[in-house]
C-alpha cells in the first residue's frame, strides 16, 4: 500500500505506481489486469490512470491488452443505492449531527441513555468512506428512537419522521438492508478468498435476495426482525419486495465480470480448450 501527499491526477497516480513498479523490480509486460473502484481519474477514457497503463503496455507490446475490473466490494456497496433509503438516511444524519456537534447535547443525551440503562450507551457518526458504519448509525438509532425523540423535543427541535408510522416502516427495511449488505461486505473483505469464492458469495447473496423477495410479498419476515417489528403496510412490503429485486438485478452486474472464467478457475482440468475465451489463453512467447 502507497499512500499518496498533495494531489491526485492521472499523471500523480500513475508516477507514483511506476515509482512502485520500479522498488519492487516487476516488469510491464507481465502486467495482465488491474482492478479500480471506479472513480474517473482512474478509469478516465482519454487520460486516466488505466489508459496510461495501457499506453505504457503498448509500447513494450502493442497486442497485448489489459484486463480492466471494477472492485467486486466496491459494486457491492453501489448496490445500496438500489435500495433509495436517501429520505432515511438524510434524516438519521441530521438527528446523529444535532445530537454529536454540541458538545452539551451529546453530554445530556449520554447521560439520559446512562439514565434509562438502554443498549447502547451513545450513537455514532456515518462516514460515507466506511460503508459499514451506516447500517451501525441506522441500527443505533432504530433501537434509540423513542429516547431520540424525548430528548430532540425537549430541546425544542422535534423530529417528525420519528412519529411517521411510513417513514418508521422505512427506517426498519433500511435497518435489515444494510445489516445483509454489510454481512456481504464483510466476508468479502475476508483475508484471502479467490476470486470464484468471492463470486460464489455473491451468487448466494443473489438467490438470499430472491427468497427474501418472495418471502416479503407473502408477509413472512422471519429473516428481516426490524421490518417485522415495524409492522409495515401490504402497500409497503410490495415496495420492499420490489427493491430487493431490483437489488438483486443489480448484483448481476458483479456476476458478469468473471463469470467466464468461473469454471476455469475452478475446475481447470475440467474446461474443454474451446471453449477457454481467447483472453484467458497463454500467449506464446
Amino acid at each position: 500500500m502507497q499512500s499518496m501527499k498533495g494531489t491526485t491526477t492521472d499523471n500523480d497516480l500513475f508516477m507514483e505506481v511506476s515509482a512502485c513498479w520500479d522498488t519492487l523490480g516487476l516488469k510491464w509486460d507481465k502486467l495482465v489486469g488491474v482492478t479500480t473502484d471506479g472513480c474517473p481519474n482512474l478509469t478516465g477514457k482519454n487520460v486516466g490512470l488505466l489508459k496510461r497503463m495501457q499506453d505504457k503496455v503498448t509500447e513494450i507490446d502493442p497486442e497485448q491488452k489489459l484486463v480492466f475490473l471494477h472492485c467486486i466490494m466496491h459494486q457491492e456497496v453501489l448496490g445500496k443505492s438500489v435500495l433509495k433509503m436517501n429520505h432515511v438516511v438524510d434524516v438519521v444524519t441530521k438527528i446523529v449531527n444535532f445530537i454529536r456537534a454540541r458538545a452539551l447535547n451529546h453530554r445530556q443525551f449520554v447521560a439520559l441513555l446512562e439514565e434509562n440503562e438502554t443498549e447502547h450507551c451513545d450513537i455514532g457518526y456515518h462516514t460515507a468512506v466506511r460503508w459499514v458504519s451506516l447500517g451501525k448509525m441506522l441500527k443505533s438509532v432504530w433501537d434509540l428512537r423513542e429516547e431520540i425523540q424525548d430528548f430532540c423535543v425537549k430541546k425544542g427541535n422535534g423530529i417528525p419522521q420519528l412519529s411517521d408510522a411510513d417513514w418508521i416502516a422505512d427506517l426498519g427495511f433500511a435497518v435489515d438492508g444494510t445489516a445483509l449488505m454489510n454481512e456481504l461486505n464483510v466476508k468479502l473483505q475476508c483475508k484471502g478468498p479467490f476470486v470464484h469464492e468471492m463470486y460464489n458469495l455473491g451468487k448466494a447473496f443473489m438467490r438470499k435476495l430472491q427468497l427474501l423477495s418472495s418471502q416479503i410479498e407473502d408477509n413472512i419476515l422471519s429473516h428481516l426482525p426490524t421490518l417485522k417489528e415495524a409492522a409495515p403496510s401490504a402497500d409497503h412490503l410490495l415496495r420492499y419486495s420490489s427493491m430487493l429485486e431490483a437489488l438483486r438485478e443489480f448484483m448481476e452486474m458483479m456476476k458478469t465480470a468473471i463469470y467466464d472464467a468461473e469454471n476455469l478457475i475452478c475446475s481447470p482440468g475440467a474446461v474443454c480448450k474451446k471453449a477457454v475465451p481467447e483472453q484467458y489463453e497463454r500467449r506464446k512467447s
